[in-house]
């Protein structure tokens, strides 16, 4: 299937058929005047079952199935996102869908292209179902806004790629290229580069479990080295809809900034200009303390990243657009003494925020003859108790402590 996109104008497709198996074909064979080409084909496994599957074609290695050794296909990215969902939403119960790992020829393709195959034995291949389900696919695919995909490359895993699958349903990430670890044998710096190339990678993902260190720490060399950044699933997630070359200029800040934190993005729509806003350590630390959950919640609406890592659920250094910096930080502080003073009693002495804090003195309890126990529980939930013929009231084995921050009256 040739496709040809106009501005304005709705998909050209054409349909071409070889009598030649799919793998060999070779350059006179592939028409190169189009835009993108889908291949539809059979999957065959030599343990069959009912899987669906989408993936580019190349040879990291050998060309064992067709192509020429060491070399690979430019990978239509964003399509393959899209075909990998459709499949998703369309596939008959008792079907597998998954991408594969870039196997096979041809390789001799001027364009962007795929595979999606349905498999693994006849019965799939004459299922009536499941080839409506590829056609669905195809034609949601072709009109799908695939904008926003970010696109990926991947190294490591299985040849069914589970981990970049579950990836790709969950987030924006798109694969092409995945190099599974029995490939890795052949990754030297130029394949690194030819991975990314041919996939137009804006990032990649490593699957650092289903490897050996050292072959996980070349991966992330030859990442640093190129300044391609190295997403997990999470952070694909935290992305949101916030584009992704804004995303980069967060990160930048980051590693210039707070190297080793994770970027936890809010609502901000986009960060044209990313600027850093900060509240006292300290009082961040305290609601932190006081009533994370709570704090955290209250960041969901608000044009803003927060950092986590190196041991913290939060810092105290935040990132926004500069078109929402005016008064954020003021904003932030004003929610941590919200959900202070909700819990305790707070003053202020000058630009000093005194928060009191009344606890249960076990010392004191002891004093008084109190062993203990089920009393020390009842005092603690603000009951009396009696202990012989007197009456020992709460406040009587309670101390109070302060705590005290510097926080400008200018932002409160």
């Amino acid at each position: 299937m040739i496709l040809k996109n106009e501005p304005g104008i709705a998909p050209y497709i054409r349909h071409l058929y070889s009598d030649e198996r799919l793998i060999f074909l070779n350059g006179p064979s592939i028409p190169g005047d189009s835009d993108r080409i889908i291949f539809l084909s059979r999957h065959a496994s030599e343990r069959p079952r009912p899987v669906m599957t989408v993936h580019v074609t190349g040879n990291f290695g050998p060309a064992d199935y067709g192509g020429t050794p060491h070399t690979l296909t430019p990978a239509a990215s964003e399509l393959m996102h899209a075909l990998l969902n459709g499949l998703v939403r369309y596939a008959p119960e008792g079907y597998e869908v998954m991408y594969e790992a870039t196997h096979h020829g041809p390789t001799d393709i001027p364009l962007p292209s795929c595979f999606i195959e349905i498999g693994s034995s006849s019965i799939e291949w004459n299922d009536r179902g499941g080839a409506r389900a590829v056609a669905m696919t195809v034609r949601d695919a072709l009109v799908n806004d695939t904008s926003t995909v970010i696109r990926m490359a991947g190294f490591g895993g299985t040849h069914y790629a589970q981990r970049q699958t579950e990836i790709s349903k969950l987030t924006r990430g798109g694969f092409g290229h995945i190099m599974p670890t029995r490939d890795i044998q052949y990754l030297t710096e130029k394949m690194f580069l030819e991975v990314i190339s041919c996939s137009q990678a804006q990032a990649i993902f490593v699957d650092g479990k289903a490897m050996s260190g050292k072959e996980e720490r070349m991966i992330s060399g030859f990442a640093e080295k190129y300044a391609i950044p190295v997403l997990g699933q999470g952070d694909l997630i935290r992305l949101k809809q916030l584009p992704f070359s804004d995303y980069l200029k967060i990160r930048n800040l980051v590693l210039k900034d707070a190297p080793g934190c994770s970027c936890i993005v809010h609502d901000l729509p986009h960060c044209y200009e990313p600027v850093i806003c900060t509240i006292p350590d300290d009082l961040l630390q305290e609601v932190m303390k006081t009533a994370p959950d709570e704090f955290i919640q209250t960041l969901g609406p608000l044009p803003i990243v927060h950092l986590t890592g190196k041991g913290k659920a939060c810092h105290s250094m935040f990132i926004t657009d500069k078109k929402y910096s005016l008064g954020l930080s003021d904003q932030l502080i004003s929610l941590c003494l919200t959900l202070i003073q909700d819990r305790y009693a707070c003053s202020f002495e000058g630009d000093t925020l005194i928060i009191k804090k009344t606890r249960f003195d076990p010392k004191k309890a002891q004093r008084l003859g109190i062993s203990p126990g089920p009393l020390y529980s009842e005092l603690m939930a603000g009951k009396s108790i009696l202990v012989g013929e007197s009456m020992v009231y709460p406040d009587m084995v309670m101390t109070e402590t302060e705590h005290r921050i510097m926080i400008s009256q200018r932002q409160i």
